[in-house]
């Protein structure tokens, strides 16, 4: 060879150029060997990062049943025609050359040569055109036939030519079944183009218990850098869907789309499946949250149902509501200011987070207080009709009238002087601690994440500020704020006897696939034992059935919600079925609230086996009795027909997704 032979010749430069030649090859084949060998793996990974592409795909989000298996939140299937590119590429071509040649035409040649010589740059738009006039013409083709015309959104179709061109091109979403019908007919078969399925949140029952189920935001990307596309998913925003919303997502799969040099789709296959997420149970009860929002109806307020003896929320309803289906979908304007609007406030869960004063619902409170510390009550207090701190105060009403009361006559017509006399001879900050052991203005950590605090004074705070400092209000439920999800386990340690439970509202979860169940949140979690002697109790519970069985006499009239509870000629509504409760209205003076008064009606029943605890509240309501007692009462009828239907059959764990 050349080499050697110059190696064997006496000329010592020549040899030197040889040496530094046969080193430069010895170089040379140990780089294509450390290359092709050694980093041949590192190569090929990049190769295919260079011509893969990830696409995330979303899993099939879990359902929200009640406590009997009744859908409140499920997936159902959307239909979308959808446009393949790459099957256009012959298309785009024709449609490129036709461009080229009008160009060509509205441009003469200006050199003698008469040819025209397209830059890069014209060349990339004329492209870029055709593209755009090719999927132009079949979205009008199809939507048309699909009596549904519509013109491209270009912005939409660049953004993504220019991104993820390997990933189909929506052209016509949310199919209706008679558009699906049509497509079947007239287009299937086209290689181009084809209808994809779905998955979109639906919620059944529109608006029905929303503020307890919450809603989903969609989200177009997630974060992850080894994800090129994400098919659009929904993530929880409020309510179970938020407080669970990892055990409703599920588990995302992944497809990898091997792609050409123009970034097109050449084909895919599946890397990591889906798996679905979890179904989530509830223990709400749908026909019990369905007629307390149907008694709710047209009105600002909310409703409770406990049950006495677990703390299971049975139904929790706020009014005004939203339909949660309205967010599935982006907002219009106007939906969004009928969301915001200040009076109505449909967003607000008025049963938890809503702080309203409690009227005289609280005179149970200021009643045990004043009875532990000493009250006789069969003592007769003779009532003026009204009270004044001092002759020249501004003077309390008092729609019981003036007239003889003991304590229970005060507790079914309302005495406010009567409980502002004798409350304030117990002491507010004994009425404060009373307050207390039923954890009155405390989170009660129910798991629907949209609780808040009330800040109710504690009995340290007695005399210590001007706030709190007004007895005669806070003996009758003024200048104190609660929650009706509070009044509702206070009613229900009066129910049990002493015992307040944490309330739940999420039962537990089920695996779809092997039916599996998880507890999410345990059932009859005790909160505290509220410490009141039995005898005490009896007394309040007596009196607090007089307030719907009392008919009046030749002395009074009759009770406040009497009437609720009993049709003409004295015959009770609900047939075997007493129920014990507290009428009360309060007075609002806050200037900031878009209402001047709230009214209440605490209750529980059956009187003689305590199960359900019932509290209903309404802003701007004429009376408890007039206005929140009838809608107890429709609420009683549901539980005398759940009681009817027998026990829960069981919620299943093999429950399959529709």
């Amino acid at each position: 060879m050349f080499i050697f032979d110059m190696l064997k010749r006496n000329d010592g430069r020549l040899r030197i150029v040889a040496l530094l030649m046969a080193f430069g090859m010895v170089l040379l084949l140990g780089g294509l060997w450390f290359v092709q060998i050694v980093q041949a793996e590192r190569f090929e990974t990049n190769l295919k990062k260079q011509s893969f592409r990830t696409v995330r795909l979303p899993a099939i989000r879990g359902r929200i049943l009640d406590c009997n298996g009744q859908i409140l939140a499920n997936e159902l299937p959307r239909y979308n025609a959808i446009l393949y590119l790459e099957d256009l590429q012959d298309q785009f071509h024709e449609q490129y050359v036709r461009l080229v040649q009008q160009y060509e035409k509205a441009h003469p040649p200006a050199h003698a040569t008469g040819k025209i010589v397209l830059s890069a740059t014209n060349r990339a738009q004329l492209q870029l055109e055709a593209d755009c006039n090719v999927v132009s013409n079949i979205t009008y083709r199809v939507s048309t036939t699909l009596d549904e015309p519509r013109a491209l959104n270009t912005n939409a179709f660049l953004h993504h030519y220019n991104d993820h061109p390997y990933v189909p091109f929506q052209i016509v979403p949310d199919l209706a079944p008679r558009q699906i019908a049509i497509f079947a007919e007239q287009l299937s078969g086209q290689p181009d183009i084809e209808v994809e399925t779905q998955p979109v949140r639906d919620y059944p029952n529109g608006s029905l218990a929303a503020h307890v189920i919450g809603y989903v935001k969609r989200i177009d990307a997630v974060d992850g850098s080894e994800i090129s596309f994400t098919i659009p998913d929904y993530q929880g925003e409020s309510g179970i869907e938020y407080v669970f919303d990892e055990d409703l997502r599920g588990q995302a799969g992944v497809k990898s789309v091997l792609v050409n040099n123009q970034n097109y789709r050449q084909s895919e296959v599946i890397d990591t499946p889906d798996e679905p997420g979890n179904d989530v149970y509830l223990t709400l009860d749908l026909g019990v949250q369905r007629a307390a929002e149907s008694a709710l109806f047209g009105v600002r307020g909310a409703a409770v149902v406990l049950d006495v003896r677990n703390g299971d929320v049975l139904a929790l309803a706020s009014a005004p509501a939203f339909d949660p289906n309205s967010y599935v979908r982006r907002l219009s304007t106007a939906e969004m200011e009928k969301l915001n609007d200040p009076t109505l406030r449909p967003q607000l869960n008025r049963a938890v987070t809503g702080a309203y004063p409690p009227g005289s619902t609280f005179k149970i409170i200021t009643g045990l207080a004043c009875l532990e510390n000493g009250l006789n009550p069969d003592e007769i207090f003779d009532s003026p009709g009204e009270y004044r701190a001092t002759p020249d105060s501004r003077p309390i009403r008092d729609t019981a009238g003036p007239g003889p009361f003991n304590f229970e006559r005060a507790i079914y017509l309302s005495c406010n002087t009567y409980f502002i006399h004798y409350g304030r001879q117990t002491g507010l900050r004994k009425i404060l601690a009373m307050a207390r052991r039923f954890h009155l203005g405390e989170k009660t950590d129910i798991d629907s994440g949209q609780e808040t605090p009330t800040h109710f004074p504690g009995p340290e705070d007695a005399g210590k500020s001007l706030r709190w400092s007004s007895e005669a209000d806070v003996c009758i439920g003024q200048e104190i704020v609660v929650t009706p999800l509070q009044m509702a386990g206070m009613i229900s340690v009066i129910a049990n006897g002493g015992t307040l439970y944490r309330p739940r509202i999420a039962s537990h979860s089920c695996d779809v696939e092997t039916g599996a169940t998880n507890e999410l949140t345990a059932g009859g979690r005790v909160w505290d034992h509220v410490e009141i002697s039995p005898r005490l109790l009896e007394i309040i519970r007596h009196a607090m059935l007089q307030d719907t069985e009392h008919p009046g006499d030749a002395t009074s009239r009759e009770a406040n919600a009497y009437n609720a509870f009993h049709r003409e000629g004295g015959v009770p509504k609900l047939e075997n079925f007493r129920v014990a409760g507290k009428t009360g209205t309060a007075e609002v003076r806050s200037p900031s609230l878009p209402y001047r008064r709230v009214t209440w009606f605490d209750s529980y029943g059956p009187f003689e086996s305590p199960r359900y605890a019932v509290v209903v509240m309404v802003e701007d309501g004429a009376s408890g009795g007039t206005t929140c007692a009838p809608m107890a009462e429709r609420i009683y009828e549901a539980l005398l027909k759940r009681d009817l239907r027998g026990p829960s059959p069981g919620i299943s764990g093999t429950l399959a997704h529709n």
